[in-house]
């Protein structure tokens, strides 16, 4: 037991310092002069993976590395993933039949998209091992804990594609993913136990870590307005006018800027960018389908107003020709990481009838919105992975028109009903977190749910929810929020027969208006009530570890409870 406790030591203090774990190895071998290297990378890598679900699956990814380096063995074992996800890629009989299947090819084209996502998020993973600052183990720790939970992300994702396009080739794709998954899983456990133990040890600048992942700062400096992983220049750019900014590019439907469609712009944006990249959008609507990939980095979209500066497009599950899978119907897709955008309009105008149809896709970590407006009806926005921020902005739709499986918060936001179909209920969120330990959840803090004018009429005949569980790890929280008389008492619908009801999360705290009441609601393993001091993990400073982002790029935000609400 002792010498498992050291190398649970050893292995916290790897992740950030190497020489540490080499001093460790040694010391090992020295204890225990008899054993040589396979025993003493065996015995290293069992204690590894000791809390995995699939243990067998993780001693066999790491045993080709014969180390007993913890940070080499956890690099082996995302070596292994990204290798597993090529091979079923490249090799797989079953891939290459469903590739043909005219059925399922744009479940496939989405896949081979989200395959590609899932090599390069464990890739940069396998570099963000070898960060070694002790004072940022916090924020180490919780991009690795949010980049694995994206990979499980894509993976479901690719899973759904199927299932809406063929529910029998989606089993098929279920089976052969299987190892992908488990070893997907294993990576995050690991990650995931860290800071649980750090807490028990009270190792020096690392026992701060809270049970989400995030290490609790001592705030030495003034409080900032604005998360710290936003760079100053950024900062200065989203406090600045719009006309007095000095853009990269400039859109202009009246010819007046360089390009007279954001296509145009985007097809210019230098690949894995380190700077900012503005464009700025002027007054208009551009009917055009935006998408901004993986490898275009810091890029910010400045319109004139959401109401003067609209994107919009009408692709959608149920009217386009030929059928898209949802992934896929976004009027724009955010995949980049660093990706900003201000004072626009997203839009999908499909109208209710076209069922599932984005406005906006938002897959890209340290992902900020500010004075934006997400208009469509059945979901809206995207919220698919990654660390995302929402201030000041307004979501409007029917059927869950905030999904996916991000960790956001959504900050002073307005979310409006709008009229459903006629024999449709509303419902505002569908958050999709599928497994325990992934890192998936919403916060919304201090917003307003409430119903436009079309809708108000019809709110005693179309009923209103706050959510249902799409997943069954649903994580909302809903706290210090403005909830009026659209939202029936009960709260809460299931939304596959009873996946969820127990194992979901959620939470209201502080609400007010006359839908807030809570002694009506549904009464669910999975509906919590939480005291103040548990509640402050879902803070900006906690939950998103804000203060190393968001301050940068100039977004207004509250990193803590609200005040005189």
């Amino acid at each position: 037991m002792a010498n498992t406790v050291l190398f649970i030591i050893v292995l916290l203090v790897a992740v950030v310092a190497s020489a540490l774990a080499v001093y460790f190895a040694v010391g090992l071998n020295n204890a225990k002069k008899d054993d040589d290297r396979t025993a003493t990378s065996k015995k290293a890598i069992q204690t590894l993976c000791q809390p995995t679900q699939f243990k067998e699956t993780c001693e066999e990814s790491m045993a080709s590395s014969n180390s007993s380096d913890p940070k080499e063995l956890i690099r082996t074992e995302f070596k292994a993933t990204v290798a597993e996800i090529k091979n079923l890629v490249e090799n797989s009989k079953t891939v290459k039949e469903l590739q043909a299947d005219e059925n399922t090819k744009e479940a496939f084209r989405t896949c081979q998209e989200l395959f590609d996502w899932s090599i390069q998020d464990l890739e940069r993973s396998f570099d963000k091992l070898g960060e070694y600052d002790m004072q940022k183990i916090g924020e180490i720790l919780l991009t690795l804990q949010v980049w694995l939970s994206g990979v499980l992300t894509s993976q479901q994702t690719c899973i759904d594609s199927y299932v809406e396009m063929n529910g029998e080739a989606a089993e098929k794709m279920r089976s052969i993913m299987t190892k992908a998954q488990e070893l997907s899983r294993n990576g995050l456990t690991i990650l995931n136990g860290l800071s649980s133990i750090t807490k028990e040890l009270n190792i020096p600048n690392i026992g701060n870590i809270d049970a989400g992942g995030v290490q609790r700062r001592l705030l030495l400096e003034k409080k900032s307005e604005f998360p710290e992983w936003m760079s100053y220049s950024d900062r200065k750019l989203l406090q600045a006018k719009t006309e007095d900014l000095t853009p990269t590019m400039v859109v202009a439907k009246d010819g007046s800027g360089k390009y007279d469609s954001i296509a145009k712009a985007v097809a210019e944006i230098p690949r894995k960018n380190a700077k900012r990249v503005v464009i700025h959008i002027k007054e208009g609507v551009y009917t055009e389908r935006i998408d901004i990939p993986r490898s275009m980095t810091h890029v910010m979209l400045i319109g004139d107003g959401p109401t003067k500066t609209i994107i919009t497009n009408s692709v959608s599950v149920n009217k386009t020709k030929p059928k898209p899978t949802t992934f896929h119907t976004a009027t724009v897709s955010a995949t980049g990481m660093n990706f900003i955008a201000k004072d626009i309009g997203f839009e999908n105008s499909i109208g209710p009838d076209g069922h599932q149809a984005v406005a906006l896709r938002a897959s890209g970590d340290m992902a900020a919105f500010y004075n934006c407006h997400f208009n469509g009806y059945q979901d809206t926005l995207y919220a698919h992975a990654g660390r995302q921020f929402y201030r000041d902005c307004t979501i409007t739709g029917t059927i869950d028109f905030i999904f996916g499986d991000a960790r956001a918060v959504f900050q002073n936001c307005l979310l409006l009903v709008r009229k459903p179909m006629e024999n449709q209920n509303c419902i505002c969120i569908a958050q999709g977190r599928q497994l325990p330990e992934s890192k998936g959840g919403y916060v919304l803090q201090n917003c307003t749910f409430s119903g436009d004018k079309d809708y108000l009429p019809l709110k005693d005949k179309n009923l209103s929810y706050l959510n249902r569980p799409w997943r069954a790890y649903a994580t909302v929280i809903i706290m210090q929020s403005q909830i009026d008389d659209i939202i029936q008492p009960l709260g809460y619908v299931p939304m596959n027969g009873d996946k969820g009801l127990e194992t979901s999360f959620y939470v209201e705290f502080e609400n007010r208006g006359p839908g807030s009441k809570t002694d009506g609601r549904a009464k669910w393993g999975g509906i919590k009530k939480l005291d103040l001091a548990a509640i402050k993990q879902f803070t900006p400073r906690i939950y998103l570890e804000s203060e190393t982002w968001i301050p940068q790029i100039g977004i207004p935000i509250i990193p803590d409870m609200v005040t005189g609400v």
